[in-house]
């Protein structure tokens, strides 16, 4: 897991090319006018789902996995903290969905971070994380773009 500002975000060049890929992507401001769903960089590689959600108190979150793909979170508009715990203070929920990535857990939240405008959290597979928490004014409706990198 890395957590930053998005001016940070070109520290972390290098590390795979799909992912230098998304942050010259996020660099370019392309994602604030994405459209809704599912927005096409590189095919399954690379893409970023734009979305507007309303965030919600921990107690109704759960946490989330993926296997194929690095998640890049950036809030366009709004607030929301992200949950984040290590792989071991979670237990699966529900099996692996190899079309969607996704598998969900439930456990207890170790850090909790803020996402704005102006940060970032890229997390890595077998992360557990839980997204669309409602910060200190409550729940909002927010606008978001979470880019898939798919790992090599």
């Amino acid at each position: 897991m890395i957590y930053g500002e998005l001016r940070e975000l070109k520290f972390y060049k290098g590390i795979s090319e799909n992912l230098d890929k998304a942050i010259e992507c996020i660099e370019s401001g392309v994602y604030k006018n994405g459209v809704s769903g599912k927005n096409e960089i590189d095919g399954d590689n690379l893409f970023f789902n734009c979305q507007t959600v309303t965030t919600q108190p921990i107690e109704e979150r759960f946490f989330e996995g993926h296997k194929k793909y690095i998640d890049i979170q950036i809030v366009i508009k709004g607030e929301e903290k992200i949950g984040y715990t290590s792989r071991s203070n979670v237990i699966r929920t529900s099996p692996w969905n190899r079309e969607t990535d996704f598998e969900k857990y439930e456990g207890s939240v170790d850090h909790l971070f803020d996402l704005n405008e102006d940060t970032f959290i890229i997390l890595f597979p077998e992360e557990p994380h839980m997204p669309l928490i409602h910060g200190e004014n409550g729940p909002m409706e927010i606008k978001k773009a979470v880019f898939k990198v798919k790992i090599k």
